[in-house]
């Protein structure tokens, strides 16, 4: 895949931003995300290109994605696959806008959760800072998943000294050549992959931040990727999943 198959017309810059979507059973939310965003998008970014990441989905998500696409032409870029989980499927659209030279990439969810007024403010910081990441001050989805998210901040300070204030949020801008190496050193059975890229990110001294409040709406029909009931047992598969990382991180530099 390169700019001038994306774009469709040989020579063609490339896209300054893309915005990557994974998707998985996401039929009841999809068409709602992509007919909201795309205009929000154009707005602000006339260079742009929507990335749909559909991860083997059973439902008609990727009908519904490919009668979309005839809306809205190259905005819409659609690619199939067999399933290999949200997070490693957020990696292949970041290493995807890399190979396209785009300068930024931003992944949002196919849920519905994730409002695009806040999109400006992001956008506005793109020059300033190498990564601007929400912080859900205001969720629609229960008090149980504010819970979760202080519970995982908590844990990657103790156990690894890394403040992550939203460690798994899906609304990050970044820009792209920053996230590559990161995006490297994920194991490809990383199931959490955007948390270890958070921890990552936050390791390197030479990485800049910003953080910007955002409100996170109720899901929009399908099913969250990690279930309240798995929540004990994924944070004990996340720690360990770090912790090797991290060490063959150390290994490759000495």
């Amino acid at each position: 895949m390169n700019s001038d198959l994306i774009a469709g017309v040989p020579g063609a810059l490339p896209p300054e931003l893309v915005v990557v979507i994974p998707v998985y059973n996401e039929q009841d939310a999809i068409q709602k995300v992509i007919l909201e965003w795309i205009p929000a998008l154009e707005k602000c970014c006339p260079n742009f290109l929507v990335l749909a990441i559909d991860d083997g989905s059973r439902d008609n998500s990727l009908v519904i994605l490919r009668q979309l696409q005839t809306q809205f032409g190259q905005r819409l870029v659609i690619v199939s696959r067999p399933n290999r989980g949200h997070g490693q499927t957020c990696l292949e659209g970041y290493q995807r806008a890399g190979e396209l030279g785009a300068r930024f990439v931003l992944q949002i969810d196919s849920d519905w959760q994730c409002d695009p007024q806040y999109f400006a403010a992001f956008w506005q910081l793109r020059n300033e800072t190498m990564v601007v990441s929400g912080i859900r001050k205001s969720r629609d989805d229960g008090w149980k998943r504010t819970v979760i998210s202080k519970i995982l901040r908590t844990m990657l300070l103790l156990a690894f000294r890394v403040d992550c204030p939203d460690a798994n949020v899906p609304y990050r801008l970044m820009q792209t050549d920053i996230i590559q190496t990161a995006i490297r050193q994920i194991p490809s059975d990383f199931h959490l992959a955007n948390v270890a890229l958070a921890v990552l990110l936050r390791r390197n001294k030479s990485v800049t931040h910003a953080y910007i409040p955002i409100g996170f709406r109720e899901r929009y029909g399908g099913e969250p990727s990690v279930k309240l009931p798995l929540f004990g047992r994924k944070a004990i598969e996340l720690y360990r999943n770090i912790q090797q990382m991290l060490t063959n991180q150390k290994k490759s530099i000495s």
